[in-house]
């Protein structure tokens, strides 16, 4: 094979490599927005725990007293 034959392939290698290199590159930034996305919706779910936890703290206080009409 004379570098004639060879070039083709070797433009063909590069331009797959640099199209692999943006997927990975267009990958990297997806993962890393959904992995934001998810501690924000982590610590937002520990906060509506929290929430939940307040209220039925609070519920058992109001179940141990009578109702208003007694």
């Amino acid at each position: 094979m004379n570098t004639t034959e060879n070039n083709p392939r070797i433009d063909d290698i590069e331009f797959k490599l640099q199209y692999q290199e943006d997927v990975i590159e267009t990958l990297n930034i997806a993962l890393s927005k959904q992995q934001r996305e998810i501690m924000l919706l982590e610590e937002k779910l520990r906060l509506v725990v929290k929430m939940i936890e307040s209220n039925r703290s609070q519920s058992n206080i109001s179940e141990n007293e009578p109702p208003p009409h007694y």
